[in-house]
């Protein structure tokens, strides 16, 4: 089984929007929430790089995704997890191999798994910086099926994104969309 992080395992959103908000607003950037809503699923760099691009400003995308790394690293104490599919992950802990995906920064998602506690649901973290496209290419959902040591079609991925669905798609996996587990609000860390 192979589990997203941002909306999927943890709601993120808010710690990310506000963020990568205050790093582009240091460069002149003036990030709207409907704007990154609509984007969810795209990296930071492509994100910056298309709104710096509508605003007509060079923008040094590299520093910026630094900077919003920085500060969401600082803020991991505060992330709350969906209860159903954090539950769903522990229920299957143990009895089939987990893994997570993300496109996410390695340590951003490190220290988000540090202050939820669970890090140590999963065999493999595969994070953005172990492929070179993104989601929605289906390469990161390969590369977690091949460490498990799963054939793509006998994997099932937990994903809210429509460019993690396309991807794990793409790679001839078996899609969950969360959204269905989201009746129950988000909680505080599980530690």
């Amino acid at each position: 089984m192979l589990f997203d992080w941002d909306g999927t395992l943890v709601n993120s959103h808010p710690i990310n929007f506000r963020a990568l908000s205050q790093a582009c607003e240091r460069w002149g950037l003036d990030l709207r929430e409907e704007f990154y809503a609509s984007r969810i699923g795209t990296s930071g760099g492509e994100l910056i790089s298309e709104l710096a691009e509508v605003a007509g400003i060079v923008a040094p995308v590299e520093i910026i995704v630094a900077e919003c790394i920085d500060r969401i690293v600082e803020r991991t104490s505060g992330l709350e997890v969906y209860v159903p599919v954090v539950e769903l992950a522990m229920d299957f802990h143990g009895e089939v191999p987990l893994a997570l995906v993300s496109g996410g920064a390695r340590r951003v998602v490190d220290a988000g798994l540090e202050a939820t506690g669970l890090r140590r649901l999963f065999e493999y973290v595969i994070t953005g910086e172990d492929a070179q496209r993104g989601k929605p290419d289906p390469e990161l959902f390969q590369l977690a099926a091949h460490r498990l040591g799963a054939a793509p079609s006998t994997c099932l991925v937990y994903e809210d994104s429509p460019e993690g669905i396309q991807a794990a798609h793409a790679a001839g996996m078996q899609v969950v969309d969360v959204h269905c587990f989201r009746r129950r609000s988000a909680g505080s860390a599980t530690r």
